[in-house]
């Protein structure tokens, strides 16, 4: 499989499609119709490192996520995780809202643990849901709510933005409760994903408890899925456009985040709970990752 680009958010996206989007942090909300001009519209494929979740209230359109194919249409709401290989076509022009953000950023503000409390955030594929008039229309009221929040200016917007999120997804898991249907059968390759996913979890929050000292390599993860290191490489690479490693090492990285922002742990002290030997090589690390030193990114 072609290897296609991965964007790091909506904005970097629409630039590569030279169209221009409004973002100055790891979440956005706009108008579904401000944002692709007039259709018929058809993206390339493309996978991404940010959550994408759409309301539609008017228009047509289909999306792909991997080999899966999903009609979308008035009262339509779904979303998409990291990692998918997608493209979307838009025939009628679409109205509501799409909002995207990053796991770095609800973990940053939501000190839980966001994979127990939304684990849909880390699942392969999730079909799109068909609402109700009342249910739809109070969701859309939720997000008029979140984008007119999203457009005031604030010395505490992304505090407030991140809080309203989180109401946001709350409201999305009772939604998968009684709306979500069921998708095709999952490739082989798919499955071995999905696993793969749910034990980085699983290990990862393992590391933050205490309970491993260091977290798992690409071959742990392999063995656990009694699976040859090459073969699991490759399966990965070709499903979600990144390799293992580099799953593992965002995963950390945003952890490391996380932590800098939530808690007054040392850099040392959060070295040493996510595994690092050192500080010194947790430093490095972190400004591989993020271009900034631990204390850097913690001021900022």
């Amino acid at each position: 499989m072609a290897d296609y680009k991965i964007y790091g958010s909506i904005s970097e996206f629409f630039q590569a499609i030279r169209l221009e989007i409004e973002q100055d942090f790891d979440f956005t909300i706009h108008p579904l119709d401000k944002l692709h001009g007039e259709p018929p519209t058809q993206s390339p494929l493309f996978r991404t490192n940010y959550y994408a979740f759409l309301l539609i209230a008017d228009g047509k359109g289909h999306y792909t996520i991997d080999d899966q194919y999903f009609s979308v249409q008035a009262g339509s709401f779904y979303f998409t995780n990291p990692g998918h290989l997608k493209s979307f076509f838009i025939e009628e022009n679409l109205k509501g809202y799409m909002i995207t953000f990053t796991e770095a950023f609800l973990k940053i503000y939501f000190p839980v643990s966001v994979e127990q409390v939304f684990p849909f955030l880390y699942e392969k594929t999730t079909p799109v849901m068909q609402l109700p008039e009342e249910v739809f229309n109070d969701l859309a009221a939720s997000l008029e709510v979140l984008e007119r929040i999203y457009r005031t200016p604030s010395g505490f917007k992304r505090q407030i933005v991140s809080g309203q999120l989180v109401a946001f997804l709350y409201q999305t898991k009772e939604l998968l409760q009684r709306y979500r249907t069921d998708s095709n059968p999952a490739t082989r390759a798919a499955v071995i994903s999905s696993a793969f996913q749910q034990l980085l979890q699983q290990n990862t929050l393992q590391l933050l408890q205490g309970k491993i000292e260091t977290p798992w390599a690409v071959s742990d993860y392999a063995d656990c899925l009694h699976l040859h290191r090459n073969h699991f490489s490759q399966t990965i690479k070709a499903e979600t456009g990144k390799t293992a490693k580099q799953w593992i090492d965002e995963k950390i990285s945003n952890e490391a985040k996380s932590l800098l922002k939530q808690s007054t742990d040392t850099t040392a002290q959060i070295a040493a709970k996510l595994g690092f030997s050192d500080n010194s090589n947790f430093s490095r690390f972190f400004k591989k990752m993020t271009g900034l030193s631990p204390t850097q990114y913690r001021q900022s």
